[in-house]
């Protein structure tokens, strides 16, 4: 089911999860606007454990959301621990904005302890004027030619990867990942090592929208497509597994990213599986980005920017919906077939 509203989306995942019998728990981000992580334990004393999570991105928590509740219908065997985390980015979510109350994107603040939160990239800084203008969005900025420009000089690959890798000079740009470790990501880095003390062995999936073809996904996980632990992937998966390398998929190299984050607190315990359905063509996605980041800024239309958000991540089409939820359901469930078979 999706629901309208983050408190819509959190009311229904915590009727579920209390209509089955799971434990719950509500880490408060901002007691204010009465934002919470809510997490959900199922078997908590089990050694192999699934953990689901969405929402890093937080209009990207009304997919994720929306497939949470229908794996929660399907049931799971009883020697597998299930954890849910509801919407990491409540923020975001609650104000349809893919980045926090900070303008950080989560999945670039996870940086490690030895990394600076500094720097960004030559083509970054020259496309500056073009993501982040200081100004309200007008109808005559030309942003798909000037996009295709660039594109034509330095190639798609490689300017997305300068583009979204994660940028540490531009406090109000797109693709920010912060100047320190962001509450919400401290509150994460605090409790999950707790929460999975006594699991043997994880899968952790992440939910995210707005890479690859419409209706279509692709699990990204963090190994290079030359490596052991890639193949391993490949024969658990299937071939929708892909690296986070521009030249490999749908995907891009990331600083600071969640994954590598979970990699470093959790080692050999874990694998992590970032599961990304596509919604609309790349340039749109960035348009969307840029103009509602702008006008969230500047000023500007704000429902116009924020119904495209919306869009652009968590599409209205009945057909794209059904379809998405349908392919989570199943990436859920072999990982925990996976987890069950101890292969």
């Amino acid at each position: 089911m999706f629901a309208t509203s983050y408190r819509e989306s959190r009311a229904l995942f915590r009727r579920e999860v209390e209509r089955l019998g799971g434990e719950l728990q509500a880490f408060v981000v901002d007691a204010d606007e009465d934002l919470t992580i809510d997490v959900a334990r199922f078997n908590p004393e089990a050694k192999r454990v699934v953990v689901i999570s969405s929402g890093l991105h937080g209009v990207e928590g009304f997919a994720g959301g929306a497939v949470q509740l229908d794996f929660l219908s399907t049931g799971w065997p009883d020697d597998i621990g299930i954890l849910f985390l509801h919407v990491l980015n409540p923020f975001g979510m609650h104000h349809r904005r893919r980045v926090n109350e900070s303008n950080v994107d989560l999945n670039r603040n996870f940086l490690s302890p030895e990394a600076s939160y500094s720097g960004s990239t030559p083509a970054y800084r020259e496309l500056d004027p073009l993501l982040n203008k200081a100004s309200p969005p007008s109808a005559f900025e030309y942003f798909y030619l000037r996009a295709l420009w660039a594109i034509f000089r330095k190639g798609f690959n490689a300017l997305k990867q300068a583009i979204v890798e994660g940028q540490y000079d531009f406090p109000k740009g797109v693709f920010y990942g912060g100047a320190s470790l962001e509450k919400s990501a401290q509150i994460l880095q605090d409790n999950l090592p707790p929460l999975l003390d006594s699991a043997e062995r994880m899968i952790w999936v992440d939910f995210h929208t707005g890479l690859g073809a419409s209706g279509t996904y692709a699990l990204l996980v963090d190994a290079p497509s030359d490596s052991d632990r890639y193949r391993l992937y490949r024969e658990r998966f299937g071939d929708r597994v892909q690296p986070w390398e521009p030249d490999e998929g749908v995907a891009y190299t990331i600083r600071g990213g969640f994954p590598s984050a979970l990699q470093r607190w959790f080692g050999d315990r874990i694998e992590v599986i970032t599961c990304e359905f596509g919604t609309h063509p790349p340039l749109r996605v960035l348009r969307a980005l840029s103009i509602e980041n702008r006008v969230h800024h500047w000023g500007g239309d704000q429902e116009a920017a924020k119904a495209e958000i919306m869009e652009v991540f968590c599409p209205q089409s009945p057909r794209w919906r059904q379809t998405i939820c349908q392919a989570g359901v199943t990436v859920l469930q072999q990982a925990v077939n996976r987890l069950q078979e101890g292969a």
